[in-house]
């Protein structure tokens, strides 16, 4: 089946009355519509038109997030395929935009987005998208509405399947649940669809649950690949692993540059776990990315500012009243100065040089309690050789099977074993410690670690 635009592999760029003639037509779009007409022929003139035949794919999960569509003619199908089927999250028609939250997440593509007509379009490039993002704040004041909007739809969808996976899971699964999946809100219709399969099939023969594996593969596809740890920096040696205690699991991490000399690190612990965990922990990655990437200062107080502006975003729509910890770092690559931010997080230390371990106490409370809560950033300072450490309370919850927990006092003594090994046997070692601990044992919280080491301004 074709993936790719017809035509040469270099369209040309659109003269300027085939920008001013398409601006034209899509300037009642909701977004674009917040930028003049005249500010919108120019994006557009920027950009290349391009065509797709039916059934061709405009954008494929995993595709570098490197530009945007605007839709003029034709119907597209955004899916995401689990490996076991292809899930049907939305159907576009002209005039739409496709594809514009990657390019300001920085994050790659997350759904494959299908032709279902012949369609064109123009592409954007990312770089003229956020220019014209900070030209025009009320367009980047649309697109952070919309990205609102869909953590809304989140939040409504995992509150219904919450109750429904609970009510599964006890074995007391009333029938009539599946009479109010037949005609569920507008925003739950492929999902509901999706959830009605599997509950058919745990009543007939308890078959395998199909969507625990779907949303498992939508949070792998949000953990940064390890090779992107290796390429993050020549300065840092970085390594992270997530071993959770059911399919999906509530932790996440993250690392990314954000500009030539610094770079970011988190990990966060949701409320709860499973479906509703994962969906919630995937919201604050990307509305962390998102405001990360709008610019952040030189200060611990931008930092600040960041969790507080995040905070409210996760606020704005928590119905379900779930929470995340969440430790947020900002490693100068040049001077090793670290900004950080714990928001409700007790998990992290630093290891020096000397042998000791500096825990660092929260400086706030958790995501998404309180809307204006306060949020403070303190800032110190890695000499070449030391790190910073970490994780999830999964490692210090984890329990063997005499329903002992692994505790504090097991995980210093852990650390001290592998404190001297480079970040990735120092994670794997201290995870392999608490698996071979636990023995048999269920486990009821995920396990998740992240730890960098600076290694100078010129690298090891």
């Amino acid at each position: 089946m074709p993936d790719a635009a017809s035509g040469s592999s270099d369209p040309p760029r659109l003269s300027g009355a085939d920008a001013d003639r398409l601006a034209a037509e899509l300037a009642n779009h909701h977004l674009l519509r917040q930028m003049p007409q005249a500010a919108l022929a120019d994006l557009i003139g920027r950009g290349t038109e391009v065509t797709f035949a039916a059934g061709a794919y405009l954008m494929r999960t995993g595709g570098e997030s490197d530009s945007a569509l605007l839709l003029t003619s034709g119907t597209v199908l955004v899916s995401i395929d689990t490996g076991y089927d292809a899930v049907e999250l939305a159907r576009f028609a002209a005039p739409a935009v496709v594809g514009e939250i990657g390019p300001f997440t920085g994050v790659p593509r997350t759904a494959d987005v299908q032709a279902v007509t012949a369609v064109r379009a123009v592409r954007i490039p990312a770089g003229d998208l956020l220019a014209s993002a900070h030209a025009h704040p009320h367009f980047l004041s649309a697109v952070m509405r919309q990205l609102g909007g869909r953590f809304e739809t989140f939040n409504r969808a995992f509150g219904f399947y919450a109750d429904a996976l609970n009510a599964l899971e006890r074995r007391d699964f009333d029938l009539q649940l599946l009479d109010d999946l037949r005609n569920p809100l507008p925003e739950l219709v492929n999902f509901s669809q999706s959830f009605r399969r599997l509950a058919e099939a745990i009543m007939v023969r308890e078959a395998e649950r199909r969507e625990l594996a779907n949303a498992a593969a939508i949070q792998r596809a949000m953990v940064p690949d390890p090779a992107e740890a290796r390429a993050i920096a020549p300065q840092v040696d970085l390594y992270a692993q997530m071993r959770p205690a059911k399919d999906v699991g509530g932790d996440c991490y993250d690392y990314f540059r954000l500009d030539d000399r610094r770079i970011a690190v988190s990990l966060g612990d949701v409320s709860g776990k499973g479906i509703p965990a994962a969906l919630f922990m995937t919201a604050t990655q990307t509305a962390l990315r998102y405001v990360m990437r709008g610019g952040l200062g030189p200060t611990p107080q931008d930092l600040a500012h960041v969790a507080a502006t995040v905070n409210q975003l996760l606020c704005a729509t928590n119905r379900e009243q779930l929470f995340v910890t969440l430790f947020l770092g900002v490693l100068d690559l040049e001077t090793g100065v670290l900004d950080y931010c714990n928001c409700g997080h007790g998990e992290g230390m630093i290891l020096r040089a000397d042998g000791t371990a500096e825990h660092k106490a929260p400086t706030g409370m958790a995501l998404a309690v309180l809307e204006d809560a306060p949020y403070r950033a303190e800032r110190t300072r890695l000499a070449p050789g030391e790190r910073l450490f970490i994780f999830s309370d999964g490692l210090t919850d984890a329990v063997d099977p005499a329903d002992q927990f692994f505790g504090e006092a097991r995980l210093q003594a852990a650390v001290a074993m592998v404190r001297h090994q480079p970040s990735e046997p120092f994670v794997t070692g201290l995870l392999d410690t608490i698996a071979a601990f636990a023995g048999s044992a269920a486990q009821y919280d995920d396990m998740t670690a992240l730890a960098v080491t600076y290694l100078g301004p010129s690298g090891g």
